[in-house]
Protein backbone atom coordinates (compact mmCIF):
# COMPACT_ATOMS: atom_id res chain seq x y z
CA UNK A 1 0.00 0.00 0.00
CA UNK A 2 1.28 3.50 -1.00
CA UNK A 3 1.93 6.54 1.77
CA UNK A 4 -0.69 8.41 0.50
CA UNK A 5 -3.57 5.71 -0.11
CA UNK A 6 -2.36 5.11 3.86
CA UNK A 7 -3.00 8.57 4.90
CA UNK A 8 -6.36 8.10 3.01
CA UNK A 9 -6.87 5.10 5.34
CA UNK A 10 -6.08 6.54 8.56
CA UNK A 11 -8.19 9.57 8.35
CA UNK A 12 -11.11 7.42 7.25
CA UNK A 13 -10.35 5.51 10.50
CA UNK A 14 -10.39 8.64 12.74
CA UNK A 15 -13.32 10.15 11.13
CA UNK A 16 -15.34 7.31 12.21
CA UNK A 17 -13.61 6.74 15.89
CA UNK A 18 -12.07 9.73 16.55
CA UNK A 19 -9.02 8.08 18.14
CA UNK A 20 -6.97 4.68 17.57
CA UNK A 21 -3.79 3.20 18.66
CA UNK A 22 -0.81 2.26 16.72
CA UNK A 23 -1.00 -1.01 17.37
CA UNK A 24 -5.30 -1.06 16.31
CA UNK A 25 -3.60 0.92 12.97
CA UNK A 26 -0.35 -1.42 12.18
CA UNK A 27 -2.61 -4.28 12.43
CA UNK A 28 -5.44 -2.80 10.16
CA UNK A 29 -3.66 -1.41 7.97
CA UNK A 30 -0.54 -4.13 7.43
CA UNK A 31 1.73 -1.54 8.18
CA UNK A 32 4.94 -2.02 10.47
CA UNK A 33 4.41 0.08 13.82
CA UNK A 34 7.18 2.32 12.91
CA UNK A 35 5.69 2.79 9.73
CA UNK A 36 2.18 4.34 11.19
CA UNK A 37 3.95 6.55 13.31
CA UNK A 38 6.20 8.04 10.58
CA UNK A 39 2.36 8.68 9.09
CA UNK A 40 1.21 10.05 12.08
CA UNK A 41 3.84 12.45 12.50
CA UNK A 42 3.36 13.21 8.58
CA UNK A 43 -0.09 14.15 9.09
CA UNK A 44 0.19 16.31 12.53
CA UNK A 45 2.44 18.29 10.86
CA UNK A 46 -0.32 18.92 8.09
CA UNK A 47 -2.61 19.87 11.28
CA UNK A 48 -5.10 16.46 10.58
CA UNK A 49 -4.58 14.87 13.91
CA UNK A 50 -2.96 15.49 17.07
CA UNK A 51 -0.79 12.66 18.04
CA UNK A 52 -1.26 11.06 21.60
CA UNK A 53 0.96 8.28 23.36
CA UNK A 54 0.36 5.15 21.71
CA UNK A 55 -2.02 7.03 18.97
CA UNK A 56 -4.02 9.24 17.70
CA UNK A 57 -6.91 11.72 18.05
CA UNK A 58 -8.86 13.95 15.02
CA UNK A 59 -8.94 17.58 15.61
CA UNK A 60 -11.91 18.97 16.42
CA UNK A 61 -13.27 19.93 12.42
CA UNK A 62 -12.51 17.36 10.75
CA UNK A 63 -15.34 14.71 11.59
CA UNK A 64 -17.16 15.74 8.86
CA UNK A 65 -15.34 15.72 6.27
CA UNK A 66 -12.08 13.93 4.81
CA UNK A 67 -9.01 16.97 4.08
CA UNK A 68 -8.87 17.26 -0.05
CA UNK A 69 -5.68 15.70 0.17
CA UNK A 70 -6.63 12.28 0.76
CA UNK A 71 -10.60 12.89 -0.59
CA UNK A 72 -8.95 12.98 -4.32
CA UNK A 73 -7.83 9.57 -4.24
CA UNK A 74 -10.65 8.20 -2.26
CA UNK A 75 -12.74 5.91 -4.77
CA UNK A 76 -10.86 7.81 -7.63
CA UNK A 77 -11.51 5.42 -10.27
CA UNK A 78 -15.57 5.73 -9.53
CA UNK A 79 -15.01 9.16 -9.41
CA UNK A 80 -13.61 9.37 -12.97
CA UNK A 81 -16.46 6.82 -14.24
CA UNK A 82 -19.05 9.60 -13.11
CA UNK A 83 -16.99 12.73 -14.21
CA UNK A 84 -16.80 11.14 -17.52
CA UNK A 85 -20.33 10.65 -18.33
CA UNK A 86 -20.84 14.06 -16.54
CA UNK A 87 -18.64 15.50 -20.06
CA UNK A 88 -20.79 14.61 -22.12
CA UNK A 89 -23.67 17.13 -20.63
CA UNK A 90 -21.56 19.80 -21.65
CA UNK A 91 -20.99 21.25 -25.22
CA UNK A 92 -18.64 23.67 -26.78
CA UNK A 93 -19.83 27.24 -25.63
CA UNK A 94 -21.78 26.20 -22.78
CA UNK A 95 -21.37 27.88 -19.36
CA UNK A 96 -20.73 26.06 -16.30
CA UNK A 97 -20.09 26.24 -12.39
CA UNK A 98 -17.87 23.64 -10.99
CA UNK A 99 -17.76 23.26 -7.43
CA UNK A 100 -14.64 22.20 -5.29
CA UNK A 101 -15.35 18.66 -4.81
CA UNK A 102 -12.95 15.42 -5.77
CA UNK A 103 -15.71 14.29 -8.17
CA UNK A 104 -16.01 17.19 -9.47
CA UNK A 105 -12.40 17.88 -10.23
CA UNK A 106 -12.29 14.69 -12.29
CA UNK A 107 -14.02 16.63 -14.98
CA UNK A 108 -11.37 18.40 -15.73
CA UNK A 109 -8.99 16.07 -17.57
CA UNK A 110 -12.23 15.19 -19.89
CA UNK A 111 -13.12 19.17 -20.76
CA UNK A 112 -9.78 19.77 -21.85
CA UNK A 113 -10.31 19.12 -25.25
CA UNK A 114 -14.07 21.54 -25.18
CA UNK A 115 -13.56 24.85 -26.78
CA UNK A 116 -14.92 28.27 -25.95
CA UNK A 117 -16.35 27.00 -22.52
CA UNK A 118 -17.18 29.70 -19.60
CA UNK A 119 -16.39 27.83 -16.56
CA UNK A 120 -16.83 29.28 -12.84
CA UNK A 121 -15.56 27.55 -9.53
CA UNK A 122 -14.74 28.21 -6.22
CA UNK A 123 -11.99 24.87 -6.50
CA UNK A 124 -8.47 26.09 -6.44
CA UNK A 125 -7.27 23.22 -7.76
CA UNK A 126 -9.78 23.12 -10.10
CA UNK A 127 -8.62 26.67 -11.12
CA UNK A 128 -5.36 25.36 -11.94
CA UNK A 129 -5.76 22.36 -14.05
CA UNK A 130 -8.45 24.14 -16.19
CA UNK A 131 -5.63 26.71 -16.91
CA UNK A 132 -3.43 24.50 -18.32
CA UNK A 133 -5.63 23.65 -21.44
CA UNK A 134 -6.28 27.48 -22.52
CA UNK A 135 -9.30 26.74 -24.21
CA UNK A 136 -11.64 28.25 -22.04
CA UNK A 137 -12.81 31.26 -20.06
CA UNK A 138 -12.02 31.12 -16.13
CA UNK A 139 -13.63 32.55 -13.43
CA UNK A 140 -12.33 31.59 -9.84
CA UNK A 141 -14.92 32.82 -7.29
CA UNK A 142 -12.17 34.13 -4.59
CA UNK A 143 -13.07 34.24 -1.20
CA UNK A 144 -11.54 33.07 2.01
CA UNK A 145 -9.54 29.66 1.81
CA UNK A 146 -10.37 26.97 3.25
CA UNK A 147 -7.27 24.76 3.60
CA UNK A 148 -8.22 21.83 3.94
CA UNK A 149 -10.97 21.50 1.27
CA UNK A 150 -9.10 23.92 -1.25
CA UNK A 151 -12.22 25.70 -1.71
CA UNK A 152 -13.32 29.48 -1.44
CA UNK A 153 -15.89 30.54 0.41
CA UNK A 154 -17.74 33.22 1.99
CA UNK A 155 -20.01 36.07 0.93
CA UNK A 156 -17.84 36.96 -1.15
CA UNK A 157 -17.34 34.20 -3.33
CA UNK A 158 -21.09 33.87 -2.79
CA UNK A 159 -21.22 37.53 -4.24
CA UNK A 160 -19.34 36.24 -7.43
CA UNK A 161 -21.53 34.05 -7.99
CA UNK A 162 -24.23 35.59 -7.94
CA UNK A 163 -23.41 37.87 -11.11
CA UNK A 164 -23.43 34.35 -13.01
CA UNK A 165 -26.52 32.86 -14.88
CA UNK A 166 -25.15 30.00 -16.18
CA UNK A 167 -26.89 26.63 -18.38
CA UNK A 168 -25.51 23.75 -15.69
CA UNK A 169 -23.64 24.21 -12.28
CA UNK A 170 -21.95 20.06 -11.80
CA UNK A 171 -21.60 19.39 -7.99
CA UNK A 172 -21.24 17.25 -5.13
CA UNK A 173 -22.03 16.24 -1.48
CA UNK A 174 -21.39 14.04 1.24
CA UNK A 175 -24.74 12.16 1.92
CA UNK A 176 -27.77 11.58 0.12
CA UNK A 177 -30.47 10.16 2.40
CA UNK A 178 -34.05 8.42 2.00
CA UNK A 179 -35.38 11.35 3.75
CA UNK A 180 -34.90 13.60 0.30
CA UNK A 181 -31.87 15.79 1.80
CA UNK A 182 -27.95 15.92 0.30
CA UNK A 183 -26.14 16.89 3.17
CA UNK A 184 -22.29 18.18 3.68
CA UNK A 185 -20.14 18.58 6.45
CA UNK A 186 -19.88 22.09 6.01
CA UNK A 187 -21.73 24.90 6.69
CA UNK A 188 -20.09 27.16 4.57
CA UNK A 189 -19.77 24.89 1.46
CA UNK A 190 -23.40 23.93 2.01
CA UNK A 191 -24.26 27.66 1.91
CA UNK A 192 -22.42 28.31 -1.34
CA UNK A 193 -23.78 25.60 -2.94
CA UNK A 194 -26.84 26.90 -2.71
CA UNK A 195 -26.43 30.33 -4.18
CA UNK A 196 -24.92 27.86 -7.22
CA UNK A 197 -27.68 26.13 -7.63
CA UNK A 198 -29.70 29.46 -7.89
CA UNK A 199 -27.79 30.65 -10.68
CA UNK A 200 -27.82 27.74 -13.01
CA UNK A 201 -30.69 26.50 -15.45
CA UNK A 202 -29.78 22.73 -14.50
CA UNK A 203 -28.55 20.75 -11.07
CA UNK A 204 -26.37 17.57 -11.79
CA UNK A 205 -24.99 15.87 -8.81
CA UNK A 206 -22.10 13.80 -9.04
CA UNK A 207 -21.97 11.27 -6.27
CA UNK A 208 -20.70 7.92 -5.88
CA UNK A 209 -22.41 4.78 -4.56
CA UNK A 210 -20.46 5.02 -1.30
CA UNK A 211 -22.65 8.27 0.07
CA UNK A 212 -26.35 6.62 -0.19
CA UNK A 213 -27.63 6.59 3.00
CA UNK A 214 -25.15 8.73 4.74
CA UNK A 215 -25.87 12.08 6.18
CA UNK A 216 -23.43 14.61 7.13
CA UNK A 217 -24.36 18.06 9.63
CA UNK A 218 -25.16 20.67 7.04
CA UNK A 219 -28.18 20.15 4.52
CA UNK A 220 -27.83 21.82 1.02
CA UNK A 221 -30.94 20.83 -0.31
CA UNK A 222 -33.90 18.14 -0.98
CA UNK A 223 -34.27 16.27 -4.06
CA UNK A 224 -36.99 18.78 -5.90
CA UNK A 225 -34.24 21.27 -6.01
CA UNK A 226 -31.90 18.89 -8.46
CA UNK A 227 -31.96 17.54 -11.66
CA UNK A 228 -29.80 14.66 -12.34
CA UNK A 229 -27.85 12.40 -10.55
CA UNK A 230 -25.06 10.65 -12.28
CA UNK A 231 -23.47 7.65 -9.89
CA UNK A 232 -21.49 4.05 -10.56
CA UNK A 233 -24.11 1.24 -9.83
CA UNK A 234 -27.34 0.65 -10.21
CA UNK A 235 -29.51 2.12 -7.68
CA UNK A 236 -32.48 -0.74 -5.63
CA UNK A 237 -35.94 -0.24 -6.64
CA UNK A 238 -36.52 1.74 -3.82
CA UNK A 239 -34.22 4.34 -4.37
CA UNK A 240 -35.44 4.55 -7.95
CA UNK A 241 -38.70 4.95 -7.14
CA UNK A 242 -37.90 7.94 -4.81
CA UNK A 243 -35.66 9.61 -6.93
CA UNK A 244 -38.39 9.33 -9.77
CA UNK A 245 -40.91 10.88 -6.96
CA UNK A 246 -39.47 13.73 -7.38
CA UNK A 247 -38.45 13.56 -11.00
CA UNK A 248 -34.94 13.54 -10.52
CA UNK A 249 -33.03 11.31 -13.28
CA UNK A 250 -30.50 9.02 -12.34
CA UNK A 251 -27.49 8.42 -14.71
CA UNK A 252 -24.23 5.81 -14.16
CA UNK A 253 -20.56 6.39 -15.74
CA UNK A 254 -19.23 3.85 -17.67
Amino acid sequence: MFGEERHMQIMEILRQSKTASVEYLSRTLFASEATIRRDLGKLEEQGFLKRRFGGAVLLEGFDQEIPFLYRETENKPLKESIAAKACEFVSENDSVILDSSSTVLQMVKFLKNRSRLTIITNGLKTTQLLSESGRSKVYCTGGILRESSLSFVGSRAEKFVEDFQVKTLFFSCRGVSKEGHLTDGNESEAELRRVMMKHATTRILLCDSTKFDQTALMRICDFDAIDYIITDKVLDDDWCKLLAGYNVKVVYGE
